[in-house]
């Protein structure tokens, strides 16, 4: 459907145009249309929809009469509306696509894109599968390469309430169906596991019960085999990732008593005196020794006892991980605590041994990855080197612009919801080519929409996302009665 005309364009600023619909609201954001050229059909974005100022509709605003003159009905050269649009690609007379290095002729046709055009701009291989609809083309499924999205790191980002938790069960159950890498997951919400808590959705271990092993933090989790952290195994960077409110003299007298120590560390600190630490400072060591005592609550931490080396087991084996936190999942501090230790002897483990991909999944990443606790943290050291030896970062987050800097240029990919304050959208674009377009989409379009770029990917794209009920009608290895079959087992394994 023709929708309007060029009146300007610049390979640079984008292309104008004139529309011809009597109703502007037809257009959204980030929908997709064509420009045709002599030579090219220009594939492009809406960026903006505008009404230009127009002198007849200043002359009646606020005069009482708007009502009665008819401004549909007034010559088009007078008022009317317009689109900028932004091309990302041209494609030839013979499907042929290339950069745009150039742009249309005046008064060239603008029309929506229709299922054929947007065929001819994506590729789908054996790794590919379909994560939602293209905005504007509800007809045309976009489908992620997941082998691409799993090779480096990539990342999630979104404020809270636009549909991240959703997006992380599509992208993971996705990357366990391509079986382009395993998984391990936080899991702090009891989302992941056979069914969500909250919805009740099926979960990873519900379509893959031979691929996903679960654990929990919660004994009173009778689906999950206990997971047990080994106090000796404590280092003093996992204390000051967890509590974040150490001063630099505790900072300081928790590595004089680690260079020094004989037991694990936090027996240490409890019976830490100054005639044992001379060169601790008196009150800094009063006052970790009061912070200690709040490991105290974490049933997990035992002398003696570690589940570490099952995980591997499992992973060396290709397995993925769940590790519930059930009673704890409200708990900040514990999940600050352990996952800086399980990415810790991750790290080690896989810079040491040829293991099997592994997509590691961290929610709040900023918590981690703020400038000033970055330092004490493996992850900024799994951003920029695991991409070596297997180990993929993946952030999940509704505050990009508190993460260090650095670790943001290493993502590959960014799958962007809807975000609004305009420090995180310019930091969740940062090292983007043509930030300023995917600025205003980003701060503009709805919940359960993405903006995705990157490599895994042909080109910038907006995707509606898929009812997560969708899942398994896209696991097309699954029928009904392999899902009934699934579902008897799940019943039968867990009660």
């Amino acid at each position: 459907m023709k929708i309007g005309s060029v009146v300007s364009a610049s390979v640079l600023k984008g292309i104008d145009a004139k529309l011809e619909l009597e109703n502007p609201e037809e257009l959204k954001v980030g929908c997709p249309v064509i420009v045709e050229g002599k030579k090219y059909d220009f594939y492009c974005i809406i960026k903006d929809v505008y009404n230009p100022p127009a002198n007849i509709v200043e002359r009646i605003a606020g005069s009482g009469i708007h009502d009665t003159v008819p401004l549909s009905g007034h010559n088009p050269n007078t008022v009317f509306s317009k689109a900028s649009l932004k091309a990302i690609q041209l494609i030839d007379k013979n499907g042929k696509l290339f950069e745009p290095e150039t742009i249309p002729s005046y008064l060239s046709t603008v029309r929506t894109a229709k299922k054929e055009d947007v065929n001819k701009i994506y590729t789908i291989t054996e790794q590919s599968m379909s994560i939602g609809t293209l905005k504007g083309v509800p007809e045309f499924e976009v489908s992620i390469d997941y082998e691409k999205l799993t090779e480096k790191p990539f990342a999630i980002f979104g404020r809270t309430g636009m549909g991240k938790s959703i997006l992380c069960k599509i992208v993971c159950n996705s990357i366990l169906a391509k079986s382009s890498a395993s998984v391990f997951i936080f899991d702090m919400h009891s989302e992941y596991g056979v069914f969500s808590k909250s919805d009740n959705t099926p979960g990873l271990k519900f379509f893959f019960p031979e691929k996903v092993e679960m654990f929990t933090l919660d004994p009173s989790n009778r689906e999950a085999k206990p997971f047990i952290i080994d106090s000796k195994n404590i280092r003093p960077e996992d204390i000051i990732v967890a509590f974040q409110d150490l001063s630099s003299s505790m900072v300081d007298t928790l590595y004089i008593i680690d260079k020094e120590r004989k037991n694990n560390l936090i027996s240490e600190i409890k019976n830490a005196t100054m005639e044992k630490y001379p060169t601790a400072h008196p009150s800094a060591l009063q006052a970790l020794q009061r912070r200690i005592m709040r490991l105290d609550r974490f049933g997990f931490v035992m002398e003696g006892n570690d589940t570490f080396n099952q995980l591997i087991t499992l992973i060396k084996n290709g397995e993925s991980i769940v590790l519930d936190f059930g009673k704890y999942g409200r708990d900040a501090m514990a999940y600050l605590f352990l996952a800086n230790i399980i990415a810790r002897r991750l790290y080690r483990e896989y810079s040491e041994n040829d293991y099997p991909r592994l997509v590691l999944f961290l929610e709040e990443a900023h918590k981690f990855l703020a400038p000033e606790i970055a330092g004490y943290t493996i992850f900024d050291r799994l951003a920029r080197e695991t991409r070596k030896f297997n180990l993929i970062l993946a952030l999940i987050d509704q505050r990009p612009s508190r993460i260090d800097e650095e670790v943001r240029s290493q993502l590959a990919n960014r799958l962007i919801l809807s975000m609004k304050e305009p420090t995180d959208v310019e930091s969740a674009l940062a090292g983007v080519p043509d930030k300023s377009v995917w600025k205003d989409i980003v701060a503009t379009v709805p919940a359960r929409t993405l903006l995705l770029l990157g490599d895994a990917i042909r080109v910038p794209t907006v995707i509606d996302i898929m009812d997560y009920a969708q899942m398994k009608k896209c696991l097309n290895r699954f029928n009904k009665d392999d899902i009934d079959e699934i579902a008897k087992s799940s019943d039968k394994l867990f009660g």
